[in-house]
């Protein structure tokens, strides 16, 4: 038999699960993002493409080139999309584990684009994602 102290506790600790639950990751709304990367003009396959939320606590959103350079974001589950607002933008070559166990950035013989759009500090790109928009991106990266 359940007494009346122990019901009230279930209760706090249930409707703390509940105000838990609800804060975590999934929560912020997303919008569907596509685009594409291009390099002096070219479709770029098989980058990384990042974006980095300017807001604090908002979770980045990524995805990976196809053969003909367009991608589509995730952030919680695939093809979700982005968090509204402003972005910065990164494209990254894909890392190699195949020699160590840890990952490492291609050599620069190995690079096919500046490495400045790696970084958040150096690409120069940025997009914002709008609620009601097409949120379709072109990412033009040169010398």
């Amino acid at each position: 038999m359940i007494t009346r102290q122990k019901a009230m506790r279930l209760g706090v600790v249930l409707g703390l699960a509940w105000v838990v639950g609800c804060g975590g990751p999934g929560t912020a709304p997303t919008v569907k993002v596509t685009g594409t990367v291009t390099y002096n003009g070219e479709p770029v396959d098989g980058v990384n493409v990042g974006f980095i939320p300017d807001g604090e606590g908002a979770r980045p959103a990524s995805g990976t080139t196809d053969a003909s350079g367009k991608f589509s974001l995730s952030t919680f589950k695939s093809g979700d999309g982005a968090t509204l607002g402003k972005h910065t933008v990164v494209i990254t070559e894909p890392t190699d584990s195949t020699t160590t166990d840890d990952y490492s950035l291609p050599d620069e013989s190995a690079r096919r684009f500046p490495a400045k759009y790696e970084n958040s500090r150096t690409s120069g790109l940025s997009a914002t994602v709008e609620k009601g928009k097409e949120n379709d991106f072109s990412f033009d990266m040169t010398d």
